[in-house]
């Protein structure tokens, strides 16, 4: 992914569009399974499946990515970010 499209995506990253994003996946998700949406969704949701790019930069993309994330689940009210095993 090339950088600036990145940071467009940080650009218009707020909490209510994040929150619309969360509750779209989870309603595609069987029921038993909506209260958990995963890191990789969301952030596969906001790149328009296009991915973070490959390589170092790539990786430094997926961090900024998911701590602009973490960070704004902190505002969404009722959601909250629980770090999965790996």
């Amino acid at each position: 992914m090339a950088p600036a499209k990145l940071e467009s995506i940080l650009q218009n990253l707020d909490a209510e569009h994040l929150k619309r994003v969360i509750l779209r996946l989870s309603a595609n998700l069987p029921s038993e399974d909506r209260s958990t949406v995963s890191l990789p969704a969301i952030i596969d949701a906001l790149t328009e499946g296009q991915g973070l790019g490959p390589g170092r930069e790539g990786w430094q993309a997926q961090l900024r990515l998911r701590e602009a994330i973490i960070k704004l689940v902190e505002e969404i009210p009722g959601m909250l970010f629980v770090e999965g095993d790996a």
